[in-house]
């Protein structure tokens, strides 16, 4: 079979760094082969131990690159906050949980700095970097703000690979009535934008979009994710999921963490990995392209 009708598939986990819970779990994915790529949240209050743990077990890991944080209760620290007016940051230099505050305020230089800051305090771990990827979508032009750009600029510089489908397919997920034109048009300007910058991207991302409330249980995720597999085009595509084991200080924060542990539980299946092998997928990693 030619390279270009060859199914490609990274299947990544995010989040390394948000907990132990998530650490333990990615630990485990990892050593059973049921991923081939991880995004470390470098701002996350486990990232110190995620670091240990990639040196330890020796694979590479990409930089979930964070603007925001995900709890009120338990705010994630900036990592390049530091002079007054910082518009990630609070006065305690916590990036804010809001990410409509960042859509209205945040600077593109700023956006710049704390990314780096991150790929940097990942890089002088000692820790191999083979891609980089966005935090709560806040740089994919869904705010109406233009970061892929910025993103786009420090993949290139740093020539790693960013995670952006070429393809959208990936929308029909968001809009089941329908994709609107003004949304597809937006999308083609940014993959478009990617060639000029000539940052590297992938054909498709493959995730679940729905929320807990309408996944009613484990089989209804399993059965949405065993489609989109049966379904994976020729070229590269990137399957990206949160997967957890129970966080006792966190999944109380909220119900989406039951989405992690099904996620989880997905990816022991041996449903997943059936689904891989009857559709002659070749599993890769970043690091492949």
């Amino acid at each position: 079979m030619s390279a270009n009708l060859t199914k490609k598939l990274i299947i990544n986990a995010d989040d390394f760094g948000i907990s132990q819970a998530t650490n333990r779990a990615i630990r485990e994915l990892f050593a059973s082969k049921r991923i081939t790529s991880c995004s470390l949240l470098a701002c996350g209050d486990a990232a110190d131990e995620a670091i240990s743990i990639a040196k330890e077990d020796d694979f590479k890991v990409g930089v979930h690159m964070t603007l925001n944080s995900d709890f009120d209760e338990y705010p994630w620290r900036s990592l390049a906050a530091g002079s007054a007016g910082f518009s990630l940051a609070d006065p305690n230099g916590n990036l804010f949980s809001d990410t409509k505050i960042i859509a209205k305020q945040a600077r593109a230089k700023d956006v710049t700095a704390e990314c780096l800051a991150q790929i940097k305090y990942v890089a002088d771990s000692n820790v191999v970097i083979d891609h980089i990827d966005n935090h709560s979508g806040t740089m994919y032009g869904i705010n109406l703000r233009l970061f892929f750009i910025n993103a786009f600029r420090i993949a290139r510089q740093n020539k790693l690979p960013f995670r952006f489908p070429k393809r959208g397919g990936f929308l029909s997920g968001y809009f089941p009535n329908g994709v609107p034109t003004v949304i597809k048009a937006a999308h083609k300007a940014i993959v478009f934008t990617s060639k000029l910058m000539r940052a590297v991207i992938v054909d498709e991302i493959i995730s679940n979009p729905y929320p807990i409330k309408d996944i009613p249980n484990y089989t209804t995720l399993k059965n949405y994710y065993i489609n989109e597999i049966i379904n994976i085009k020729a070229g590269v595509s990137e399957l990206f999921l949160h997967p957890s084991y129970h966080c006792p200080k966190l999944a109380p924060l909220t119900p989406e963490w039951k989405k992690r542990e099904y996620e989880l539980k997905f990816l022991m299946s041996e449903e997943f990995i059936t689904a891989i092998k009857n559709e002659g997928i070749e599993l890769i990693s970043y690091g492949d392209i």
